[in-house]
């Protein structure tokens, strides 16, 4: 085995524990779809430790580098909820799905690190970047939250998706504005509209629609929960599609 293909096999086991996470949570043996979730969890951590080690730097982009960053976040934060749930299983069974669809999209995908270019020395270039695979984790997190809360019994879903939104809005808002720093002091420009501020700008809006949804709409629980999973949805687009 070389270095070049450690991102491969990270690839390989993480998609075996999120298909184990799948099939004990739907059997509803919670507690070892948490180990599996645990280990899935660890497996990306070492990825990214491999990209720090490898490449000496943080992910980026690219279906490797994105996946692992995105489904360490997704499972560190659904670690930390599942604990606050009476009946976790719903949300284990959801959130592997997701997991397991972000896999399952990226198979054939190059599984490799992106080549390094000057500007990556840059720590605002590097906070643009890793700040958005962040919030995109945060982004997945809250949909499977609304999903749950749509075909669940647990009334406080509703309101841990609303917040895990507003916390990947923050958290997306950072990334632009480290971003907007990138752009001034690489390229000596001012704020400009261009295709990436306006991808922003529909995922912040797709973000207040759901948070301020009229009284009416919030009573139809499609609809409802419609609104807290388009974000999510958009931010993966933007980063393994666009």
């Amino acid at each position: 085995m070389t270095p070049d293909d450690v991102p491969a096999i990270v690839y390989l086991l993480a998609t075996g524990m999120v298909l184990a996470e799948l099939l004990t949570a739907f059997f509803r043996r919670h507690r070892v779809a948490m180990v599996f979730l645990a280990l899935r969890t660890c497996i990306c951590l070492s990825g990214i430790g491999f990209i720090l080690i490898r490449a000496d730097r943080p992910p980026l982009f690219g279906p490797f580098e994105a996946l692992v960053h995105i489904l360490c976040v997704m499972g560190i934060l659904a670690l930390l909820f599942a604990r606050q749930l009476a009946q976790p299983r719903d949300f284990f069974l959801y959130s592997s799905v997701c997991a397991f669809a972000l896999l399952a999209l990226q198979w054939g995908a190059p599984m490799a690190l992106n080549n390094d270019y000057y500007m990556y020395a840059d720590i605002t270039v590097l906070l643009f970047f890793s700040l958005r695979l962040t919030a995109a984790g945060i982004f997945a997190h809250g949909a499977v939250q609304h999903v749950c809360a749509a075909l669940g019994k647990e009334g406080r879903l509703w309101h841990d998706g609303r917040n895990t939104l507003l916390a990947g809005a923050c958290v997306y808002l950072a990334s632009e504005w480290t971003g907007s720093l990138w752009c001034l002091n690489w390229l000596g420009d001012s704020w400009q509209w261009s295709h990436g501020f306006l991808k922003a700008a529909i995922l912040f809006l797709l973000v207040m629609l759901a948070c301020h949804l009229p009284a009416q709409v919030l009573k139809q629980t499609i609809l409802r929960a419609a609104g807290g999973i388009l974000p999510g949805l958009f931010i993966l687009w933007m980063i393994f599609y666009h």
